[in-house]
């Protein structure tokens, strides 16, 4: 459902990340220091956790261990401690032959360096910590019903890593896929977020018989911003790329982007217009630089930015995927979605997102109750996104 919203962007949208972000923050701040003085606890990420759970973390061992624990600081070392149990499970049940459980242990694994990586605030430690992700994903890859094949996509002098997975034959028709040439969802993730969180998301397109090519973004090499990113050259490399696969039916893509990822989707589609046939755009924020000294803090504090990332990063972000002028271009069909209480893509703002795009076949979802991502709605809105996907190809 929608919900009835101002359509004025600066004057609303300033007066509503104040009063959403910094009051009850501020509020917060206060009861939980009377809560903690008494309790001895600190507050632990609610939004991580949401997290967490959307992508298929257990909900329960998540409790325990967030129940195990004071604080922050001791949370990363005890998920860090789960992920390298799970890895040597799957290392065992490899050696032994057991494939399927192998690659359930990798996989968690990798899930719980994710969620570690989000709470360390040592740029080395994280860096390791995804690339421990990396690898436990790698291993579980070639085994997972629909495998994620590893591709190198060529990007101005650089090669950006990604996975394109395609659907499987049905059981009782093997002949199904052999032969088609499948659509393709290029999935454009969060800056937080590695292209291994986003094994889920693909299961869901999948399902309904589309493709789907998830990859690294141009990190500099201490993984902490965005190097040389030009949305019209990103998008030139990935049609590169798809084009050389004789199973992707290049007149069927469609982008689909999550937070800032929503908006680089957006502006590739605005490009190339001939090219993708939707798109999809969830929790895309529309102004960057409005409240940026405001805004950074919250990004981090909804784990949507690295705990290292800087007011001067977001700002060159900002001025790389200015959605200003480009929306009117989109004559694609376009589905908009955002949470209601989003602290950073907040309702107002993918509701302009909405009314700027060109398109004549548009849909808006506000989810009342969802933060940043809208996490809490899944996994029942990736099957909603997915059907919607499937209905134009």
């Amino acid at each position: 459902m929608t919900q009835n919203l101002k359509p004025s962007l600066i004057s609303h949208s300033r007066f509503s990340r104040r009063k959403r972000a910094v009051l009850p923050h501020l509020g917060n701040f206060f009861f939980g220091n009377i809560y903690r003085a008494l309790t001895g606890n600190k507050r632990l990420p609610k939004a991580l956790f949401n997290r967490a759970v959307s992508n298929g973390l257990n909900r329960e061992q998540l409790e325990a261990v967030f129940s195990q624990v004071r604080d922050r600081e001791e949370l990363a070392p005890a998920m860090l401690s789960i992920a390298a149990t799970q890895l040597q499970q799957a290392l065992y049940w490899d050696d032994v032959g057991v494939k399927n459980r192998a690659r359930d242990n990798y996989l968690e694994s990798a899930f719980w360096e994710i969620y570690a990586a989000q709470l360390l605030i040592d740029p080395s430690a994280r860096a390791k910590s995804i690339a421990r992700c990396r690898t436990s994903y790698a291993m579980a890859a070639p085994h997972f019903t629909n495998p994620a094949q590893e591709v190198e996509i060529n990007y101005l002098g650089g090669v950006l890593k990604g996975y394109l997975r395609v659907p499987s034959p049905a059981q009782d028709d093997p002949q199904q896929f052999i032969s088609a040439n499948h659509a393709c969802v290029v999935l454009f993730n969060g800056i937080s977020t590695p292209k291994e969180e986003l094994y889920f998301t693909e299961n869901s397109l999948l399902a309904v018989g589309v493709a789907t090519l998830s990859f690294d973004y141009p990190f500099s090499d201490d993984g902490q911003s965005l190097t040389a990113l030009d949305p019209e050259e990103l998008g030139n490399s990935l049609l590169s790329t798809l084009s050389t696969r004789s199973d992707i039916d290049m007149s069927r893509l469609v982008a689909y982007g999550t937070s800032i990822g929503g908006r680089i989707a957006l502006l590739v589609v605005a490009k190339f217009q001939q090219r993708f046939q939707a798109v999809v755009t969830l929790s895309a924020p529309y102004d960057l630089l409005t409240d940026l000294d405001l805004l950074l803090p919250v990004m981090k504090r909804e784990y949507a930015a690295s705990q290292q990332c800087s007011k001067t990063i977001l700002f060159d972000l900002a001025r790389q995927t200015t959605l200003r002028g480009q929306l009117e271009e989109i004559v694609a069909p376009t589905l908009v979605i955002g949470g209601g209480k989003d602290l950073i893509a907040m309702p107002e703002e993918t509701r302009i997102i909405y009314e700027q795009i060109g398109a004549s076949d548009k849909k808006l979802i506000i989810c009342p109750g969802a933060g940043h991502a809208c996490h809490e709605m899944m996994p029942s809105l990736r099957h909603q996104i997915a059907q919607w996907i499937k209905q134009r190809l």
